[in-house]
Formats: structure tokens, C-alpha cells, sequence
């Protein structure tokens, strides 16, 4: 279980991004304060339309910027990333999260000191306010019917921090072995936005131990509780909403292969989700509710049709509403 390519002298950090600069920007911005000599490569894997030069303005960090000319969505270029790390340990971190000195802290020894850990998930708080939480663990519920969102939108627990919970999704941010996402074939490119927790099935499949660790902290750097429609503030995308639907489905028929009904039973668990989201987009002013609209439920109906693709496949193109 060990990379020969990989150095051990710091960690590699790689962040995927579309048309989010400024969201970029403030997770740089903390990884130059926060990190140290921890950083020994800093990926950048880059679809949007136009992008800043991130290594003029951030010259301290060894900041390579990985641009690619059309829209690859997240699985597909985190693995574009994954191709070219070069160190032991790999910090997959969302654009939206930003890091502190104890995001490394005690998260990287764990790692290199267990070689039966593949990943470390840690916990989240949101950024704006650091005395919430956004998610300590992500185990799946009873039934494996979606996940716990364990602490979500609840003040710290000094009975939860500390500790290290089971967790079957890595969502935000993981510290990951190298070798082990390598191992396991990188993010499922089927799953174009959503394969966090198809990653980490894979990982444990392989033998490797995942865990949530509640004393390290990433921030996630969106709208805390108390903003209206707060809660789907990131679905303001029309591709990534019809990804994100279509994802949930495609991975609940693929969890529960040969089962009876399983389309159905999904919808009827997809529901509330369903309603809220689209709730939110009511409520949040200048939202594009019509076209938000029309993606969610294509990709509702995307998820009930015939199972797209294998484990491993290429996702096929969002219909034209969904791709603008």
C-alpha cells in the first residue's frame, strides 16, 4: 500500500473550480496564512470560461494552474488532478471551504502514522459562523436512504469534537493516501458531480479504513443558517443541479443492484429534498427559478430512466436546458 512516486515532505492540495474566482481566491488566501511548509504542491483544476492568473497573485504557493478547455465537472477533474500529484498525501478541498492552521494539524500525522487509513474526512463549521456546525460526519441514515448529517446547523458539541466517527461520504474536504485513490481508480465519472460517497465505498471495498476526524476543521464559505433558502444556496447552476439529482439516483440504484422497486423507493426518499430545493428557489431573490427548476426535475427523470453507464464511465452531456 505505498505510492513510489509520492513524496513524503509535505502534502499536495488540490481544489477543482468553474467560474467561482472569487470563492478561489478566499481558499487561497487561507491556505497561504494557514499552511505553512505543509504545502508542497497546490493544483488548481480550472474549466470556467475565463480564469484569474492564481499564481501572479499568490506567488508564495507552489501553485500549478491546471486549465481545461470545455466543462469537465467535478469527478472528471478532480482525476485530471489525481494524475499529477506528486506527494503521498492529497487534501481534496472544494473551492467553496477555506482552512486554518488545524485543518493539518492532527489529520496528517493520523495518516501517515496508520497505514490502514485511506482517508481522514474533517469536520466542517461554517465559515461565517465558526460556532456552527456544517457537518461533523456523514454516515448513512437506517436503510442507507441518504446519510446523518451528524451536528448539522448545530452549535459545537464538546461531547462530539475530538473523536473519530464513522463516516460513508467524504463531502467538502479529505485527507486521502495517494496510493489508495489511485488504487481504487479516482472518482467515478459517472457520478459528474456527486461521487463523493461512491469514492468512498470504493476505498473501504479495497480494504481501507475511512474515518471523520471532529478535531480537525475545514469552513465551509457559504450563507450560515438564518439566510432565507439558505440551505441550497450552491444550486444556482443549471448543469450542476441537474448532476447533482440525476447523482443521487444513479448511486442508490447502483448501492442497491437487484433490489425490487428501487427507482421508486428513491423518488419517494428524493422528495423532500426535492421540495425544499425548490422551495429555496423561491424565496432567494434574482434565483433563475424557471431554469433551476426545469434541470431538477430533468434530472429526477435522468435518475428514473435507464441506468446510465457503468462504474468508471464517462457521464453523458446535461440536455441543453441543464448545460447553460
Amino acid at each position: 500500500m505505498t505510492d513510489g512516486m509520492a513524496s513524503t515532505a509535505g502534502i499536495s492540495v488540490l481544489t477543482v473550480t468553474h467560474d467561482r474566482p472569487e470563492r478561489v481566491r478566499r481558499l487561497l488566501a487561507s491556505l497561504e496564512r494557514a499552511a505553512g511548509g505543509r504545502i508542497a504542491q497546490l493544483l488548481i483544476v480550472d474549466d470556467s470560461a475565463s480564469a484569474p492568473d492564481y499564481a501572479s497573485e499568490f506567488p508564495a504557493l507552489p501553485l500549478e494552474h491546471v486549465r481545461l478547455p470545455v466543462r469537465q465537472f467535478i469527478s472528471r477533474a478532480k482525476n485530471v488532478g489525481l494524475a499529477k500529484v506528486r506527494n503521498d498525501l492529497v487534501l481534496f478541498i472544494d473551492d467553496d471551504n477555506v482552512v486554518g492552521p488545524e485543518s493539518f494539524a492532527r489529520a496528517v500525522p493520523y495518516l501517515r502514522g496508520d497505514p490502514r487509513l485511506g482517508a481522514i474526512l474533517p469536520a466542517v463549521l461554517y465559515a461565517r459562523r465558526p460556532d456552527l456546525v456544517w457537518v461533523y460526519a456523514t454516515p448513512f441514515r437506517p436503510g442507507r436512504w441518504g446519510f446523518e448529517l451528524v451536528g448539522r446547523d448545530r452549535p459545537r458539541s464538546a461531547e462530539l469534537e475530538g473523536r473519530f466517527l464513522p463516516t460513508d461520504a467524504l463531502p467538502n474536504a479529505a485527507f486521502v493516501r495517494t496510493s489508495a485513490a489511485r488504487a481504487v481508480g479516482g472518482f467515478d465519472e459517472s457520478l459528474p458531480v456527486n461521487s463523493s460517497a461512491e469514492f468512498c465505498r470504493a476505498l473501504k471495498s479495497a480494504g481501507w479504513e475511512v474515518r471523520a476526524d471532529t478535531g480537525s476543521f475545514v469552513y465551509h464559505d457559504v450563507e450560515p443558517p438564518g439566510t432565507p433558502g439558505y440551505w441550497a444556496a450552491h444550486a444556482s447552476d443549471r448543469a450542476r443541479v441537474y448532476y447533482e439529482m440525476r447523482d443521487w439516483f444513479v448511486f442508490q440504484r447502483r448501492l442497491r443492484a437487484g433490489e425490487r422497486a428501487v427507482r421508486w423507493r428513491a423518488l419517494a426518499h428524493a422528495l423532500p429534498f426535492v421540495a425544499t430545493t425548490e422551495l429555496a428557489y423561491w424565496i432567494r431573490p434574482g434565483t433563475d427559478r424557471g431554469g433551476l427548476t426545469v434541470s431538477l426535475l430533468r434530472g429526477v427523470a435522468a435518475g428514473l430512466g435507464r441506468l446510465p453507464g457503468r462504474a468508471g464511465a464517462s457521464a453523458p452531456a446535461p440536455p441543453e436546458a441543464a448545460r447553460r
